[in-house]
Order: C-alpha cells, then structure tokens, then sequence
C-alpha cells in the first residue's frame, strides 16, 4: 500500500482511546513488513514501542504518534468515510500515525549512525490516560532516552509550515466534576430541604473572577462551563442535588496546579455557606502544559531547514492540551506544529480530513531530527 492508502486505510477503521485494538495489529503488521522486529505489544492498553537500531551504539530519541480518534460523526463527502458509526479521526491521528510509520521504512532503509530511535504509537490521547499509562508501564526505562519528539498538525497555517515556540506550546488542561449533595422537600416548603441552588449561583460567579483571558501574558487562566445539572422534573420536590462541569486551562503546570488549590478552598467556602451541603470534587483527563526545551528546539529549527519547510515562531501557545506534556516533563523535548493548509477545517470538526501531503513532510522532519547532517 502507499502512504496515502495507509492513511486513508486508518481513517476509514477508527478506534476510540483504549479501544485501539485494530489499529495497534495494523501497525505491527506494516512495521514487520518493513522488516521492525524488536516491537513491545501490548504497552498500557493499545500502544506500540517499535526500536530501530542504528549503525553503532548510543543514546536513545523517541518519536511518537497519536492512534485514537474521536465520537463525532462524520460529515464529509471522500470517499474513505468511517465506517464505524459515530467515531471519526477528526484530529488527524490517522495521519500522525501514518508519518511514524513511513519514518520507520526510512530508518530501515538508511539507519541512524549511532544509538536507538523508539517509535512509540500512543493510544488514548484524547482521554489525557495514553502518556500517563505508557510512562508507568516502565518500558521507556529500558532505554537511556536523550530527547522525545512529536508532531501535531495544524489547519489554518501554511501547508507544510513548521510552527515551534520555546517554552509552552500546549496548555496544561483538566476537567472537574463538582457533586453538591444537600437534601430534597416538598416545593412548598423549601425551608425543609437543603438545597444547591444558591451555591451553583456563586460557584459559577467565582469562576468568572479566576479568569485572566490575555493570552500574552504567563498568567493565562481560562475556566470554561461544560455542563450543569440540578435536581429532577419533579415540580413538586425542590433540589437536592447538583452537579457542575468545568474545564480550566492555563499556560505552566506550576500555575495550574497553584489554580486547582484554589478552586478547591473557594468551592468549598462556597459550599459550607448552606449548612448541611456536602461538596465532591472529580478531576478528570489531565492534560500537563508541553514546555518545549530549549536545545531541543534548536534541532527542529535545523530540521526545518535541512528539510526544506518554512519554520515560524508562534508568539503565544496554542490553548488546548496534549498529553505528550507528560513525555516533555520526564524528558527533554519538543512538541511542534505541521501546517494542514489555511483552507482546511478545525480540529474536532465533522468535516476534518487530515491532508495525504503532509505525510512526507512529517516523516522528513523526523528522519533530520534523528540523523542530522
């Protein structure tokens, strides 16, 4: 198959994050094809660590792609539409997954001078569980690994453009669930019950004073509302209960984890103003902030040039989160952006497809990071 047939191939059978099973066989299959043979299956769920050997020993870089997709349903009109209902590569994990493994026939063809290239194709991505669960299987602690790299691509830059920054390049990111639990009464007399409703209030109206929405500066705090439910249809019983979902951002992990402090000790000021109410809070799918290391970033702008691709700085982070974060915080590292085309649709949308021209500039990339000239 070609490249493109490989990708098209991935769009066509995608896999929830931890359901990956398909696309894990998929890609042990193409790697043994080309001749991979040392390949660690299973790793924390559905990943895959392939090792390519170069021509004499030395420190070990790490590579990695995303294989999950998302639960939108498609809309588009290719004709390599997924087949499997309500589930789409609306990302592009299909094409990141794809430039790794024709990364891997380039080093099978003409291997590193020295030291070990990993090739980790990481499940669960999207859930923010992938890295974190790869990171404590303890695999990559066989291996004396240098630095770790990783690609996203991007729409609305330049097809094929390099987007980089030192520092931040991605937002730490998590959710909270918050379950308020009081006591039910009849509508008629509230005085009986112990109600949420007060608390949601100021819960909500906290919230907005965390915000510091200036993305230039280092103290970028975004709490975005999810959801909010409370109490039932029943117009004769008041509310007992209420659950309230958010999902906070901000530019430096040190920052965030001061922020979940705070959110904590405010809520539960909050909640202890109705007597009797009782506070929960759920952190869920943590993503940490991808803090891009300075050498390692020298060697993607070289990259870039080596390869031939525009390379530009992007002044601010992008504001979303990703969980090679958590690779970055174990080892030196750099996440850098694949411009998809100014025309092509967001990220996440029913209508995204990755574009098959970016599959060799991405594997170029990579071949120039592990064997520079």
């Amino acid at each position: 198959m070609t490249y493109p047939t490989i990708r098209q191939h991935l769009h066509r059978h995608p896999e929830l994050s931890g359901q990956e099973k398909n696309t894990a066989a998929f890609i042990i299959e193409n790697l043994r094809q080309m001749g991979v043979t040392t390949i660690h299956y299973p790793i924390a769920g559905h990943s895959v660590l392939a090792v390519v050997e170069g021509k004499q020993a030395g420190p070990a870089i790490l590579f990695r792609c995303d294989t999950d997709a998302l639960p939108i349903q498609e809309l588009a009109g290719h004709d390599h539409v997924s087949e499997n209902d309500g589930v789409m590569h609306a990302c592009g994990h299909d094409g990141h997954t794809t430039i790794l493994l024709r990364f891997a026939e380039m080093l099978t063809q003409r291997p590193s001078d020295h030291g070990t290239i990993l090739l980790l194709f990481q499940a669960a991505e999207e859930t923010g569980s992938g890295a974190r669960a790869v990171i404590r299987s303890k695999v990559l602690d066989k291996y004396n690994i240098s630095e770790v790299f990783a690609l996203h691509n991007i729409p609305g830059y330049k097809t094929n453009q390099i987007i980089c920054r030192k520092g931040p390049f991605t937002a730490a990111a998590e959710s909270l669930q918050i379950t308020l639990s009081g006591k039910t009464s009849h509508a008629s007399e509230p005085e009986k019950g112990i109600s949420p409703a007060n608390a949601i209030a100021d819960i909500v109206r906290y919230f907005e004073t965390l915000n510091q929405t200036d993305k230039s500066r280092s103290d970028y705090f975004l709490g975005t509302p999810i959801h909010l439910n409370m109490g039932t249809e029943a117009f004769g019983t008041t509310a007992g209960n209420a659950t309230i979902g958010y999902t906070f951002r901000a530019w430096y992990n040190t920052l965030f984890g001061q922020k979940k402090e705070e959110i904590e000790k405010g809520v539960n000021h909050i909640a202890r103003k109705t007597e009797g109410l009782d506070v929960h809070f759920s952190w869920i799918e943590p993503f940490s902030s991808c803090e891009n290391n300075a050498g390692a970033l020298l060697k993607v702008e070289k990259a870039a040039a080596d390869s031939g691709l525009n390379y530009i700085e992007k002044p601010e982070p992008f504001s979303w989160g990703e969980d090679f974060g958590l690779l970055t915080n174990e080892y030196p590292g750099v996440l850098f952006g694949l411009g998809a085309g100014a025309q092509i649709p967001a990220l996440h949308s029913p209508d995204y497809d990755f574009p098959d021209e970016l599959i060799e500039s991405g594997a170029q990339m990579f071949y120039a990071l592990a064997c520079p000239e």
